[in-house]
């Protein structure tokens, strides 16, 4: 199988794990759409990767993402889906500030969800397709001060391998991947929680010793060239 003459559309496009896929995917002949918050950025990208289309969205707002999703529909549709935009919080249960958990519900899950439904028409349109969630590792810890975003993250992936039993039979294939400590500014872009490091005592995580973000760039080429259920950025993480 080849990505060369698909579409795939990928949230969180501007920077990161989201950035690298767009390279990568683009060197393997995809059609891109890119999404982001930040529209300078993916009017950079698309100036840099041919046969791309900038879509500016804030996944945390359900209307910008109808709006978002209607827009790639118009466009011709997509093959695929990469549900990749997503913030951290990290402080404890006792410090959680209910208003940033539920900004993180709201981009972490609700966005994806509704970027699945929305994707749907789309997909069965085109007899099929694969639609990739980003989950997390510490989705497989338990881990002091990710209450939040590991909540978040964990209720992704019960939605995503939900609707892997549910679209199974119609040839739309749904895939996790589970990053661990990547090299991106994802540590820098965290929702402020007025701690350092989010729990008491503890230094903030070092992502500059994290994998490169185009390590789980490949897997995400796996899972859509696949359409596996899991992919981990270790082996031994499905161990925990």
């Amino acid at each position: 199988m080849s990505l060369t003459g698909k579409t795939i559309l990928i949230t969180g496009a501007s920077s990161g794990i989201g950035l690298a896929t767009a390279r990568r995917l683009a060197k393997e002949g995809a059609r891109l759409f890119l999404a982001s918050r930040n529209g300078e950025a993916l009017a950079e990208l698309a100036m840099e990767l041919s046969n791309c289309a900038a879509l500016p969205v804030d996944m945390s707002d359900v209307a910008q993402v109808k709006a978002m999703m209607k827009e790639a529909a118009r466009l011709g549709g997509f093959d695929g889906l990469v549900n990749n935009a997503g913030r951290a919080y990290e402080a404890t249960v006792e410090n959680t500030d209910l208003a940033a958990m539920d900004y993180i519900f709201r981009l972490n899950l609700t966005g994806p969800v509704l970027a699945m439904q929305e994707s749907l028409p789309i997909l069965r349109a085109r007899g099929g397709g694969s639609i990739v969630n980003i989950s997390s590792g510490t989705t497989l810890m338990r881990l002091p001060g990710y209450g939040v975003y590991s909540s978040s993250k964990r209720a992704l992936n019960g939605f995503t391998l939900t609707a892997r039993e549910e679209l199974k039979h119609e040839n739309i294939r749904v895939s996790l991947v589970y990053p661990r400590l990547t090299a991106t500014a994802f540590g820098q872009n965290k929702v402020p929680s007025g701690m350092a490091g989010g729990v008491p005592g503890r230094p903030a995580a070092d992502y500059t010793k994290g994998d490169p973000p185009e390590h789980i760039a490949g897997l995400i080429l796996k899972a859509l060239l696949e359409g596996g259920a899991e992919y981990f950025a270790h082996p031994d993480m499905q161990k925990l």
